[in-house]
């Protein structure tokens, strides 16, 4: 009978445990990681952009979405689209390019000295998020790349490796760097410590590059950014800010409605920005531009409810929205 009694409370306690996990969606920590894969179905990915799934077209960018796809692009309306088309596919851009080695010193010099490259006040941001969150002795992963500014950042701050992803295949005269494409990394995945998103995930989608429409295409590269980077790793990722929009084929600007869903499975650890951001969250309106990018630093763990908004809210001031829609250049 004090069996049967002991065996009836094991199973009141483990029904309990199993209720609590399912209503308040806490997660059963495992002792063995989940492999590459394993991460990829946990968060429902299927975002692979292989070689036959991309326009080729140079002519040929579509210049509105679909109507079909316009109530998912926009959220059912609650972001609106104006219209800036480039079409950066076809022959021109498959070529792919190369980073000399005196390029890169070139850069590694400027970024030794902590000067604003490309993307301006952004890389100053970026230093000083780096400075707070380091990533030296650890594997990095720079996502996308035009110039071989971010690659420079990794081996200044001291990274173990650094290796750059990107669509189309880049020459490196460097030992210090390892390039991929990202067909390649879908072929043969690996993991990271950390990883420099600059000005990349805001155009997944749009199909600008050659690239599938996806209207959730940056929302997915963010899940997959999850099994990309280890557990607890680091993402220093820079999007434009501002009103809610996208301006098409171009990119999206984040505001109080997509930012959130962006970021909604990491854990944001800090904003590195200047007194601009308080108009930028606050809701001004940059017209078609994504000229403003902070930093914002996410560790990969799914954080406590409301933590990521109550992080993103200090930067608001309800009283710059008295006079309904305003500019951000006023």
């Amino acid at each position: 009978m004090k069996l049967v009694k002991n065996i009836f409370l094991i199973f009141v306690v483990l029904y309990i445990i199993f209720c609590y996990y399912i209503f308040f969606g806490r997660e059963v920590v495992s002792d063995t990681p989940l492999t590459y894969e394993q991460c990829m179905k946990k968060w429902s990915v299927d975002h692979k952009d292989d070689a036959g799934d991309m326009n080729n077209d140079p002519l040929d960018c579509p210049r509105e979405p679909p109507k079909q796809l316009r109530d998912e692009y926009t959220q059912n309306g609650k972001i609106s689209i104006v219209n800036w088309y480039k079409c950066q596919t076809g022959p021109e851009y498959e070529k792919g390019h190369s980073y000399s080695k005196s390029w890169i010193d070139e850069n590694i010099e400027r970024v030794t000295q902590r000067l604003e490259n490309y993307y301006g006040k952004t890389d100053r941001m970026l230093y000083n998020a780096i400075d707070a969150h380091p990533f030296k002795g650890k594997s990095v992963l720079i996502t996308g790349s035009q110039r071989p500014i971010y690659e420079s950042v990794c081996i200044v701050f001291g990274a173990e490796s650094c290796t750059t992803m990107d669509f189309q295949p880049i020459e490196v005269e460097d030992d210090r760097l390892r390039t991929i494409t990202i067909a390649q990394y879908d072929a043969n995945p690996e993991t990271f410590d950390a990883a420099i998103s600059i000005s990349s995930f805001e155009h997944d989608g749009l199909g600008r590059y050659g690239d599938p429409l996806r209207p959730s295409g940056d929302l997915e590269m963010m899940k997959k950014m999850k099994c990309i980077i280890n557990p607890n790793g680091i993402l220093y990722l820079s999007v434009p800010i501002a009103k809610d929009k996208i301006v098409w084929n171009m990119h999206r600007v984040y505001g109080k409605h997509r930012l959130p869903l962006l970021i909604e499975n990491w854990k944001l650890l800090g904003v590195y920005a200047d007194a601009e951001m308080k108009k930028r969250w606050s809701g001004c309106d940059s017209d078609k531009e994504g000229d403003y990018q902070p930093i914002l630093v996410l560790e990969n763990t799914i954080p406590e409810p409301g933590h990521n908004l109550k992080v993103l809210n200090e930067y608001d001031v309800p009283e710059l929205r008295t006079n309904g829609e305003w500019s951000c250049y006023r």
